[in-house]
């Protein structure tokens, strides 16, 4: 059996641990998730699903006790279902309690990026360094690590995946420059912001929890099977600059306005490695005015997927690591390089 722990901040992790867990579900893998808040309304149709407590940027001094009473609890129900390993998607709790009760654990996730790969020369050295840190801190106790990016990277540390598109998505056909510009916040918008995206002169979905009631945007709710719809149509995308958004958008081909909080050190560096590569553009919120967004809009004609890169998604890769650990690896099966540590 398989622990799988997902983080419930956005919608990214839980989106990828679909795919991710469905590629074990078909190999004879059973698992079960664990899963925060925005996490588990996704996963729970595709998987037994077990809401927890993530750990949030605002916990603070409440963290180290939210900390302790969930590793407990993780450790507990591991020995309870003799679980043989522990995957984690972002969630610190579940890879310190696989540390605790002996069992082996990997955790994925797009933030081991910045711990596990060279920084690119257009990279800032703080943030990147920042975000290191952060990484490492939260994927304490796994003896694997599988850093999830949307552009190659070197590779110091781990090893390297590219995201993986669901079904839906990569058989999607359907998009012309006609289509609606699809948007997506995760933690909400300025209304600025919305109000000068339904001034435009083009259909506009906005998917958000509630309604913010601004005429001539669309609303929908955040529901997944919609969102791909909409996203396999889209003339483009606004949204909040999260890697795993960006990286559907980059290999479907549709380009991308991400935007993230200045003070946002993980989404601003998602915006320079996608500028840099060319796929998409972006930047704070606060330098987004009505002439960027239609300069933006102006040239988004529909340009070509990003080519495939040597690397595997980050569905197969889980799977390799999962059957090294648990001792059920192919004799002659191909396996990626690594570097380094792991």
């Amino acid at each position: 059996m398989v622990h799988y722990y997902v983080h419930g901040r956005g919608r990214g992790h839980a989106t990828r641990s679909r795919a991710v867990i469905t590629r074990l579900q078909q190999a004879g893998l059973r698992v079960v998730a664990f899963a925060g808040e925005s996490a588990e309304p996704l996963l729970c149709e595709h998987v037994i699903t077990h809401p927890v407590r993530s750990l949030l940027p605002g916990d603070g001094r409440h963290a180290p006790r939210v900390i302790a009473s969930r590793v407990r609890e993780a450790v507990s129900l591991l020995r309870r279902d003799r679980a043989d390993l522990v995957i984690s998607d972002g969630d610190l709790p579940g890879t310190l309690a696989a540390r605790i009760a002996g069992r082996p654990g990997i955790a994925v996730g797009h933030g081991l990026v910045f711990h596990c790969c060279e920084r690119p020369s257009e990279a800032p050295a703080g943030p990147w360094r920042r975000e290191a840190i952060k990484a490492a801190a939260s994927t304490l106790g796994a003896q694997r690590k599988i850093a999830v990016s949307f552009v190659p990277l070197p590779v110091r540390r781990g090893r390297l995946a590219r995201p993986c598109l669901e079904p839906a998505l990569h058989a999607a056909t359907s998009r012309t420059p006609e289509g609606p510009l699809v948007c997506y916040f995760r933690d909400g918008a300025p209304r600025p912001l919305l109000r000068r995206l339904a001034a435009l002169e083009l259909p506009v979905i906005l998917f958000a929890a509630t309604d913010p009631g601004v005429p001539g945007l669309r609303h929908e709710p955040p529901a997944r099977d919609r969102f791909v719809r909409a996203l396999s149509s889209a003339r483009a995308v606004v949204a909040t600059a999260g890697s795993q958004l960006i990286g559907e958008c980059v290999a479907l081909g549709v380009p991308m306005l991400a935007l993230h909080d200045p003070h946002d050190d993980e989404q601003a560096l998602n915006v320079v490695m996608l500028r840099a590569a060319g796929l998409g553009d972006g930047g704070p919120w606060s330098e987004l005015d009505d002439t960027r967004l239609r300069a933006f809009l102006a040239r988004s004609s529909v340009p070509a997927p990003a080519p495939v890169w040597d690397a595997p998604d980050v569905a197969t890769a889980v799977l390799e690591e999962a059957h090294a650990l648990l001792g059920l690896d192919r004799p002659g099966a191909p396996r990626q390089a690594r570097g380094g540590e792991r």
